[in-house]
């Protein structure tokens, strides 16, 4: 009878971690999607104001996933987070500055790095 407790009980622990690590998964894959509406979204403004917001929001963003744990390859996912939050001072300070041009072309190389890290963990 314990030896069915504790095979009952490693079971639900296995279970509970098999659907943590697919809801992370899937927690990891909608702020991504998230993330390149906001880019994109962000590419299209005909405003500094109107960029500004999906800027924001991408950034929020990119806090929240380098937050989430990625299993794959947590070092690598988490250092191209970190190279995507630096490159947004970039964009930060052409919003400051008034310049769509200087933002969309900083975002730009933003989406060059999140390209290269995406096939770095895929």
């Amino acid at each position: 009878m314990i030896q069915r407790l504790r095979q009952f009980s490693g079971l639900l622990i296995l279970t509970s971690l098999l659907a943590t690590s697919h809801a992370n998964a899937n927690e990891i894959k909608n702020v991504m999607k998230d993330m390149k509406h906001a880019m994109r979204d962000a590419m299209d403004s005909t405003s500094i104001a109107e960029f500004s917001k999906y800027a924001n929001q991408l950034q929020n963003d990119a806090s929240m996933a380098d937050k989430m744990q990625y299993h794959r390859n947590q070092a690598v996912y988490h250092k191209g987070l970190l190279q995507m939050q630096a490159q947004m001072d970039a964009v930060n300070q052409a919003v400051r500055a008034n310049d769509l041009n200087a933002a969309k072309s900083a975002l730009q190389k933003i989406n060059i790095t999140k390209k290269q890290y995406h096939h770095l963990l895929h």
